[in-house]
C-alpha cells in the first residue's frame, strides 16, 4: 500500500501531466491549420481553379501601411534654431593655448558652420526639413546641414588648410567637444505629426465573395490576384485566435482529466503515474499523426484537383488504443478513444463525420487485447478499426447525402485503411523503444523468451540439465494452468522457464544435477544448506536484470518459493541444536506470490519437483498433487497471488491431466519429509 504522501505526490504528478499533455495537444491542433489555397506568385501558372474559400473583406495590410508611409514622408521633420554660437565662441576661446592666428581661423570656421547650421540628427529618407527660427518657419534642404558627429572631420579638413596636421589634430580634440548643434531635432512633436497623418489615412479593404473565382487552371497569377491569394492564406492563418487557443486548451484539460478519472474507475489496478503518462504520450503521438496526415492527404487531393469537399477529408490513426491493449489492459485501451475522437473534430465542418467512426473503429481495435502473439495481430487489429471506420463513414454520408454515390464514398475508406496501415507500422515501429522506455512487456517479448534459445537458457542445459528439465516441465504445467484460468499463459510458461536460473552458480547443490551420487549437503552443517538454496533466488534475480528479463519474469524467480520454510534442513537443524533453531534462517527470502501466473509457477514448481522425486515410488498422483498444493494454501503462500480456491481446484485438475501421462502408478503418497520440494537440495 501506498503512504498518503506518496499517493499525494503521484497526483501532483499525474495532474501535472494533464496540463502538461493539453498545452502541447492545442499547439499541435493550431499551428497546422490547414491552408487550402497555393501561395502563387504573380506571373506562375495556377495548377488548379482557385476560389475563395469564403467570403472576406479583407484589410490590405500592405496597401495600407504604403499609404501611411506616405503620409508620414508629406509630414517633415521639425527642427528648431537654438542660439548657441556665441556661447561655444567663448567655450572654445577660454579653451587656452591657442595663437591668435588659431583663435581667428577657429572663430571663421565655427561662424561658417554656424551659419550654414548644425544639427544633432536628420531622419533617414528625409531630403527636406522644416526649421523654426525666430523669424518664423520655413522648410530648407536637407543637406545643407552639418551633422554633429561629422564635425571633428570638417574641422580637422578646414584647419590642416592654414596649420600644420598634428597642431589641428590637438586643437579637434580640445574643442571638439565643445560644439553643439543649433538646429535641434524636435522628435516628439515630429513623431505626433506623424502619428496624426497615419491616423487620417483609411484602410485599403478587399472584398472577396465565398467561392469567387480569383484564377482558374492553367491562366497566369497577375500581382492583383497574387496579393489576393496571399491574403486569404494570412486571413486563414489569423484564425487561430488567443479564444481557441483557450478554449481548445480547456477541452484537453477536461477530456485527460476524464481519462485519468475513467483510469481510476475501469482499471484501479493499472492506474499508476507510469501507465498515466504512457496513456498521455500516445494520444497527443495520435492527435500528432491525424493533424500531420491529414494535412498531407488534403494537398494530395488538392493537387489532383479531386472533386471532394477538402474541408471533410481526414485520416483516422489510432495508435494509443492498440498499445494500451498490448501494454495495459483492454478496458484502459477503451477510454483512449474519448480525447483521440473529439479533439482532432476541431479540424472538420461536420465533427460527427471524425468523431463516431474513429471512436467506434478505436473501440473494435481493442477486441484483441492480449492476443499480439506475433506482429500480424497488430495488423489485423488495424485494419479492424479502419474497416470499421469505413462502415461508420458510410452510413453518415448515406445519411447526409442518400445513395448518391459521391467522390466521398470512395475517398474516405481509402483514407480511413491508409490510417489503419500507418497505425499499423507507427505500433509496430515503436514497440520496441516504448518497452524500454516505460518498462513494458508484451506476448510478443514473451514469446522470444520461450523459444528456448535465450543464453540463459542454453547455459541451463550445458551446466545444470536436470534443473532444465526440470524447468521445462514447469513451464509446461504452469501454461496449462494459466490457459484454464484465463491467466496469462505466456508469462506463466516464461516464468516456468527461467524461475530456477539461479542454480547456475552452484549447479552441483542441487538434487537433479547430482549424477554421481555424492549430494554435497550431507556433509555441510544445515544453515549453510539452507543458506545455499535461498541464494539460487537471489542469483536469480541478478541474472534475471543482467540478461534484461521482463520485471514480471524477475518478479516470478523472486516469489516462486515464496517465503516457504526448508523443512528438511529446519528438522536437521533442530535434531542438532534442539528447539532453540531461528525459523527465519530456513525460509526463503520471499516475497510471496503477489499476483496469479507467480502463484501458478510456485504450485508447478512444488508439485513437479516433489512428484518427480518419488517417480521410482508407488504413490497415489491425484492424492499427492492435492497435498502438495494443500499443504501451500494452508501455509499462506497464495494469499497474496490472486488465485481463488475455484482457481486452485481448475490447476489442480490440469496438473494430475498433465502429470498422468507421465507417471502411471497411483499408490499411496509417502510422507513429506522423503524428499520433495522441502527436500534436501530443493
Amino acid at each position: 500500500m501506498k503512504s498518503m504522501k506518496q499517493e499525494q505526490k503521484d497526483n501532483y504528478q499525474i495532474y501535472g501531466f494533464v496540463l502538461l499533455a493539453a498545452i502541447i495537444v492545442t499547439v499541435i491542433m493550431l499551428p497546422f491549420n490547414v491552408v487550402n489555397v497555393p501561395l502563387l506568385k504573380p506571373g506562375q501558372v495556377s495548377p488548379t481553379d482557385i476560389r475563395s474559400p469564403y467570403t472576406l473583406k479583407i484589410k490590405d495590410v500592405k496597401a495600407t501601411l504604403k499609404l501611411k508611409e506616405e503620409a508620414k514622408q508629406k509630414v517633415l521633420p521639425v527642427f528648431k534654431h537654438h542660439a548657441v554660437e556665441n556661447q561655444v565662441l567663448k567655450e572654445v576661446e577660454s579653451a587656452g593655448n591657442f595663437t591668435e592666428n588659431e583663435k581667428k581661423y577657429l572663430e571663421e570656421i565655427l561662424k561658417l558652420y554656424y551659419r550654414r547650421g548644425i544639427v544633432n540628427q536628420i531622419p533617414n529618407g528625409y531630403s527636406r526639413v522644416k526649421i523654426i527660427t525666430a523669424k518664423g518657419e520655413k522648410v530648407v534642404n536637407a543637406d545643407r546641414f552639418i551633422k554633429l558627429n561629422q564635425i571633428k572631420n570638417y574641422l580637422r579638413q578646414d584647419l590642416s588648410q592654414f596649420i600644420n596636421k598634428n597642431r589641428a589634430e590637438e586643437i579637434v580634440n580640445k574643442v571638439g567637444k565643445l560644439i553643439k548643434p543649433n538646429y535641434v531635432y524636435q522628435k516628439e512633436l515630429t513623431e505626433t505629426l506623424w502619428s496624426e497623418a497615419e491616423s487620417k489615412v483609411k484602410p485599403v479593404y478587399i472584398t472577396l465573395k465565398k467561392g469567387e473565382i480569383l484564377v482558374r487552371k492553367g491562366e497566369k497569377v497577375t500581382p492583383e490576384t497574387a496579393a489576393k491569394i496571399k491574403l486569404i492564406r494570412e486571413e486563414k492563418e489569423k484564425g487561430r485566435g488567443v479564444n481557441k487557443y483557450l478554449s481548445l486548451t480547456l477541452l484537453s484539460l477536461i477530456l485527460f482529466y476524464l481519462l485519468v478519472k475513467l483510469y481510476r474507475i475501469t482499471s484501479p489496478s493499472a492506474f499508476n503515474v507510469k501507465n498515466v503518462l504512457f496513456s498521455f504520450c500516445t494520444v497527443t503521438l495520435d492527435i500528432l499523426l491525424i493533424r500531420i496526415f491529414t494535412y498531407l492527404s488534403k494537398l494530395i487531393v488538392e493537387s489532383l484537383n479531386l472533386p471532394v469537399n477538402e474541408h471533410l477529408l481526414y485520416v483516422p490513426i489510432v495508435t494509443s488504443t492498440i498499445f494500451a491493449s498490448m501494454f495495459i489492459t483492454k478496458k484502459v485501451a477503451t477510454i483512449h478513444v474519448f480525447p483521440v475522437s473529439i479533439l482532432p473534430a476541431f479540424l472538420l465542418p461536420k465533427p460527427e463525420l471524425f468523431i463516431i467512426p474513429v471512436a467506434v473503429g478505436g473501440i473494435f481495435s481493442c477486441f484483441d487485447s492480449r492476443k499480439y502473439r506475433s506482429r500480424e495481430m497488430i495488423y489485423k487489429s488495424a485494419f479492424t478499426m479502419g474497416l470499421f471506420a469505413s462502415l461508420l463513414q458510410e452510413i453518415i454520408l448515406i445519411y447526409y447525402y442518400g445513395l448518391t454515390l459521391k467522390p466521398e464514398n470512395i475517398v474516405f475508406p481509402i483514407l480511413s485503411l491508409t490510417g489503419a496501415g500507418i497505425t499499423a507500422v507507427v505500433v509496430n515501429g515503436l514497440s520496441p523503444l516504448l518497452i524500454n522506455i516505460f518498462k513494458f512487456t508484451t506476448d510478443m517479448v514473451y514469446m522470444e523468451l520461450i523459444n528456448l534459445n535465450h543464453p540463459l537458457l542454453r547455459k541451463l542445459v550445458l551446466k545444470a540439465p536436470g534443473t532444465y528439465s526440470h524447468s521445462v516441465m514447469v513451464a509446461t504445467l504452469a501454461e496449462a494452468a494459466a490457459e484454464t484460468i484465463g491467466a496469462n499463459a505466456l508469462l506463466a510458461k516464461a516464468g516456468g522457464l527461467f524461475h530456477d536460473i539461479g542454480k547456475l552458480k552452484n549447479p552441483q547443490a542441487f538434487i537433479e544435477n547430482q549424477t554421481n551420487g555424492i549430494n554435497i549437503h550431507d556433509k555441510l552443517p544445515p544453515e549453510k544448506s539452507a543458506a545455499i538454496l535461498r541464494s539460487h533466488v537471489e542469483y536469480g534475480e541478478e541474472l534475471g536484470r543482467k540478461y534484461n528479463l521482463p520485471e514480471k519474469v524477475i518478479d516470478i524467480i523472486k516469489q516462486h518459493h515464496g517465503t516457504k520454510l526448508m523443512k528438511y534442513f529446519y528438522h536437521k537443524a533442530k535434531e542438532l541444536y534442539g528447539d532453540k533453531v531461528d525459523e527465519k534462517k530456513f525460509r526463503y527470502p520471499g516475497p510471496k506470490p503477489q499476483f496469479k501466473e507467480a502463484g501458478i509457477v510456485l504450485l508447478a514448481d512444488t508439485v513437479e519437483a516433489a512428484i518427480r522425486s518419488m517417480k521410482d515410488k508407488d504413490f497415489n498422483l491425484e492424492e499427492a498433487i492435492h497435498k502438495l498444493i494443500m499443504d501451500e494454501v494452508e501455509d499462506g503462500q497464495l494469499t497474496q497471488s490472486g488465485l481463488s480456491l475455484k482457481d486452485i481446484s481448475l490447476i489442480e485438475k490440469v496438473f494430475k491431466k498433465v502429470l498422468s501421462g507421465i507417471y502411471h502408478n497411483r499408490v499411496e503418497y509417502p510422507e513429506e519429509e522423503s524428499g520433495g520440494e522441502n527436500g534436501r537440495s530443493r
